[in-house]
């Protein structure tokens, strides 16, 4: 599934062709479930996307040293990302947080994706609601503008109101249909709140060690066997 980085960046597109379409969903993905391949089906399709990169975190600076190391998530985040078939976009996962030295920072990857895509392609960097919230704690958030749309799927019950100031603020003056997102470089904001998941990866986790297996289909199948097969999560000694 993993493809080099240099292999990604597309031909450059005629003088009246459409913008290349690119979604970017970045994480710990510790570990990736099926609120994520919701939040990528959902971008897809509402999106048009050409290509869709999942960018696992190297070094998860705001999460500090309790993370899975990276090349089980990196492994776990191709199984995850191969589970998306017959969508006609390309899929790929990337290793460029993974070996990038020092914290992981989005806005340098953004930084990275724009030289390599060139100035017309459509950048949109998809989150999920809980990352909406932490926005504003982002190192340099408001320059991801220059950069990239921001894409957001709402969990249930998920109130806009809860947002913090500054990033209520931005959304005010960039929200924006899908049309403008998809013909435009960066910029613009787009929040969806029909994603009728409700699925953290620390509620998993927490499943997990406290010696519960994962309920119904949280997982993708390939997932779960290597959560199994590598001993992830397993509960605290003197647990179930």
């Amino acid at each position: 599934m993993a493809h080099p980085d240099q292999d990604a960046v597309p031909a450059a597109a005629g003088k009246d062709a459409r913008p290349y379409r690119l979604g970017i969903l970045g994480g710990t993905f510790d570990p990736p479930h099926i609120g994520h391949l919701a939040l990528a089906s959902l971008c897809i399709d509402h999106l048009g996307l050409d290509e869709l990169v999942w960018i696992p975190t190297g070094q998860s600076w705001q999460k500090g040293a309790d993370v899975t190391p990276a090349e089980d998530r990196f492994a776990m985040t191709e199984l995850a990302a191969a589970a998306l078939t017959g969508t006609g976009t390309k899929i790929r996962v990337s290793r460029m947080e993974v070996d990038r030295a020092g914290p992981s920072y989005t806005i340098d990857t953004v930084r990275q994706l724009r030289a390599e895509y060139g100035p017309e392609a459509s950048l949109c960097w998809l989150m999920g609601a809980d990352q909406l919230l932490r926005l504003h704690t982002w190192h340099g958030w408001q320059e991801l503008f220059a950069h990239v749309h921001l894409c957001t799927a709402t969990r249930p019950g998920f109130d806009l109101s809860e947002l913090e100031g500054p990033v209520r603020e931005a959304l005010a003056a960039r929200q924006a249909d899908t049309h403008l997102i998809q013909c435009t470089p960066s910029g613009r904001m787009w929040i969806d709140q029909t994603l009728s998941v409700d699925l953290s990866s620390t509620g998993l986790r927490q499943r997990l060690a406290s010696g519960l297996p994962p309920a119904g289909d949280q997982l993708p199948a390939g997932v779960a066997h290597y959560i199994a097969s590598q001993g992830l999560y397993r509960p605290a000694s003197g647990q179930a």
